[in-house]
């Protein structure tokens, strides 16, 4: 059976081309911005999987934002992958993703049943709006 072990929403993930050891750079769980659309410029979705049998079963997953609003995007949705070894990866580069409102928005991680969907795991990510304030000096005119 193929198990979801954890999932992480991070600003960089990295591999090391000679041990294969992966580092997930600046978990992401409030981002705070000035305006309203904006697009995350860096922003990945991390998953471990695992099974007791590999070559033998079939993993389908898809992510799904859910906006504040309750309104659903999936941003990605695989194929059958077959697991050639106990535990997969997956990793996810959401480089570019555009916000347009503010809240909490989930991320969920979910993986096809035979005719349903399970959610595995839902990653909160809230995005508030900091109104900048222009800084003014007052001039006073003073008349003798």
């Amino acid at each position: 059976m193929i198990k979801h072990i954890w999932s992480i929403l991070c600003e960089r993930i990295s591999i090391d081309k000679e041990t294969n050891l992966l580092s997930y750079l600046t978990c992401v769980e409030e981002v705070t911005v000035t305006q309203l659309p904006v697009s995350s410029p860096l922003l990945a979705f991390g998953t471990l999987w695992q099974t007791d049998s590999p070559s033998q079963e079939k993993l389908i997953f898809r992510l799904i934002l859910i906006m504040p609003d309750g309104s659903e995007k999936i941003l990605i949705e695989s194929k059958d992958f077959v697991f050639e070894k106990e535990r997969h990866r997956t990793n996810i580069i959401l480089n570019g993703l555009t916000f347009d409102q503010t809240g909490p928005h989930i991320f969920k991680m979910q993986k096809k049943l035979e005719k349903d969907w399970d959610t595995v795991a839902e990653i909160p990510m809230k995005i508030k709006l900091q109104i900048e304030t222009i800084k003014s000096t007052t001039i006073c005119n003073s008349k003798n």
